[in-house]
């Protein structure tokens, strides 16, 4: 949706230059039209006119020249008033390269329209990493950054104060993020956002939304990581500080924020101070205001719409919660202070009173409880009552998960013995009775025969209850493909012994631009490398299982290989088919110093080779499209430094082998 257009109109302004498609129409007393294309020098063949240079002018400006020079063939265009009329426009839009570096998901070389902005860069390549800056998108040309663009001006107020005309060889650089400060609570938009140093935490209230109607306004909080060097103790690296958000709402305070830093505004209370609460056995138990008609305990059940049936005359407990915090409990008789509105019972509230009307009956407090695991949808521990059976338990525990067995249920029973000790011993109560039918997969159709059949099983205190998972029950499993296939997306595994080749002819193959050899698959946390290249010629040997969670990514042809390190100018090299190591190694420079550990060579498909020097030769592999190139740099060993063991035998190796040569080459000249 955010590709640019390669066609429509385009400003005056426009500079023209090679690959451009452009139109001539003339109209009046001669008419015709011409598709004109701008050759690699800059030209424009126009017939009956000739060769026209044209690149590097402003469309308004080659308007007005080749109306100068068509006038001399078409003097109706140079009349006044004219009699021939002429227009000129841009149809197709030359492309570009650009390079794409620094920390985004897709970085690399890519061929985009003239007209792209930053924007439709940064969508195309799938966005900056979680690591890197929105803040300072760098645009960099001819080896000077010539743009910082903040792209929070796009994304949080919908405005693009840098309009950067891209050009050829461009390249656009997102550094690591400056600082991540994260705002939680009563904002409007709470997240992690980017800081620069300049920003305080007014800058981040405005990048959240603003805050809520019920921020707390008395207090916020930030919670900050103490510098390494200022740590008592190591095991505590964060402080928290209180501050008033009043303050700094009316700009009486100034809070500079730091990397890592948290901020969090509080909620107020959801009911005004001015309350008193009613709970119990009353018809309409909840919070009521102070007011002229509830002054007193009376009048608050009164207002609660009076007692239930149920209720316990003999006592109402009054909870009153003191300026401090601590809080003070009323015994008061019920049956007097109702009938007498004038009882010492009867007594006046204060806020945040809270009433508690008893029920007629004393049920003691018992901590029994029953347990439940395995496969129902809640699991857990749930309070015993007398005469609870199985059916009761697996109902309030949410009913059988799509896994469960059905042919029968574990119950684990604790007794006591005649010593008063515990003995735990193993029930089992059958959920399906017909034996053909134990083994059927758990479906809706069994739940109430189940059900039936645990009703009939009584449970006692601390009944541990296991609902086993049929072992011929499979999750469904799937596999993600990315990138360059037909059809990619989530596909099933349609078995134990699937393999990639079956998921990717099920997805229908790689497109024209899918690069084989750069297909990565990532299992879990792990990537496994394969070479889905020769997998495709039919290499069975390449072809593996496929695992649930599995993701494979199919990138574009990339056509560069990155050379980074010690070398003499880093970046990307034009990839060229079949070429070794030291022809990219040549393209960059050659290395800077003679001293260094080793080149790592990561092909395409994430395949990793050190190439080290062996004696008096170097490995010099053939380097694919799309890998990386990162020379090591080894520093000089210090004077006086100890050598090892290998670099004295590779020396000795070296001296002998020179030594050899010297004599075989003297024998020869003396014989």
């Amino acid at each position: 949706p955010f590709k640019p257009r390669a066609v429509g109109p385009v400003g005056d302004g426009y500079v023209v230059g090679p690959e451009d498609q452009l139109r001539l129409t003339v109209w009046g007393a001669t008419e015709f039209q011409y598709e004109l294309l701008v050759d690699v020098e800059g030209r424009l063949l126009i017939p009956n006119i000739g060769m026209v240079t044209v690149a590097g002018q402003k469309l308004s400006e080659l308007r007005e020249s080749l109306k100068i020079r068509l006038g001399k063939s078409y003097s109706g265009l140079l009349k006044n008033p004219p009699t021939i009329f002429m227009d000129l426009t841009v149809t197709r839009l030359r492309p570009i390269q650009l390079y794409v570096l620094g920390e985004v998901k897709n970085p690399g070389g890519y061929t985009i329209n003239y007209n792209s902005n930053i924007f439709n860069i940064l969508y195309s390549v799938g966005g900056p990493k979680v690591s890197g800056s929105l803040r300072d998108v760098r645009v960099i040309r001819d080896g000077r950054q010539i743009a910082s663009i903040d792209l929070y001006d796009l994304l949080l107020k919908g405005t693009e104060n840098q309009n950067i005309s891209l050009q050829n060889n461009d390249r656009i650089f997102i550094p690591p993020r400056k600082s991540s400060v994260s705002i939680e609570g009563q904002v409007k938009r709470p997240a992690i956002y980017e800081l620069n140093e300049d920003e305080d935490v007014n800058v981040l209230l405005e990048f959240s939304g603003g805050i809520k109607p019920e921020a707390y306004g008395d207090r916020f909080q930030i919670s900050r990581v103490i510098p390494i060097e200022e740590r008592q103790n190591p095991s505590f690296a964060r402080e928290i500080t209180d501050y008033s958000l009043k303050e700094v709402l009316m700009g009486g305070t100034n809070i500079k924020l730091f990397d890592q830093d948290r901020v969090r505004l509080f909620k107020i209370s959801d009911v005004s101070d001015d309350y008193v609460e009613i709970n119990g056995q009353v018809n309409q138990a909840g919070t009521y205001e102070l007011s002229d008609d509830i002054q007193t305990v009376r009048d608050l059940i009164i207002a609660a719409d009076s007692l239930q049936d149920d209720a316990f005359f003999g006592r109402a407990l009054l909870t009153r919660t003191l300026d401090d915090s601590t809080t003070e409990l009323y015994n008061l008789e019920l049956d007097e202070l109702m009938q007498n509105e004038n009882s010492s019972f009867n007594m006046t509230l204060q806020k945040r009173d809270n009433v508690q009307i008893l029920r007629n009956t004393v049920e003691l407090i018992d901590q029994r409880y029953v347990n439940i695991t395995g496969e129902v949808v809640n699991p857990g521990r749930f309070s015993y009552s007398e005469n609870m059976t199985l059916e009761d338990l697996i109902l309030k525990a949410g009913g059988f998960r799509e896994g469960a067995y059905i042919g029968d249920v574990e119950i684990t029973r604790t007794e006591k013995t005649s010593n008063k000790s515990l003995i735990a011993s193993k029930l089992t109560h059958e959920l399906v009775s017909d034996s053909d039918k134990k083994d059927d997969f758990y479906s809706v159709e069994y739940f109430w025969p189940m059900l039936d059949n645990a009703k009939e099983f009584n449970l006692t205190h601390r009944d541990q209850v296991y609902i086993r998972k049929n072992p011929r029950f499979k999750e469904q499993q799937f596999i993600t493909l990315e990138g360059e296939v037909e059809f990619p997306g989530v596909y099933t595994i349609l078995s134990e012994n699937e393999k990639l080749s079956t998921v990717i002819q099920r997805a229908g193959g790689l497109t024209n631009e899918g690069y084989a050899s750069g297909a990565r698959l990532k299992r879990g946390n792990q990537e496994v490398i394969i070479d889905m290249d020769e997998l495709l010629r039919g290499d069975r040997t390449q072809d593996i299982f496929v695992k649930s969670g599995d993701t494979v990514r199919v990138p574009k042809i990339p056509n560069t290989v990155l050379v980074t390190g010690n070398v003499a100018l880093d970046g990307f090299i034009k990839y060229k088919e079949g070429e070794k190591l030291t022809y990219y190694l040549d393209q960059a420079g050659g290395m800077q110093q003679d001293s260094y550990k080793y080149v790592q060579l990561t092909q395409a498909n994430g395949a990793i080779y050190e190439v080290k020097r062996r004696g008096l030769f170097k490995d010099n592999p053939t380097v694919e499209d799309g890998a990386r190139i990162n020379v090591i740099y080894e520093a000089p060993e210090p004077e006086g430094a100890k050598p090892d063991a290998g670099e004295i035998l590779q020396k000795s190796v070296a001296t002998l082998t020179s030594a050899l040569t010297i004599i075989i080459l003297a024998e020869r000249a003396f014989n």
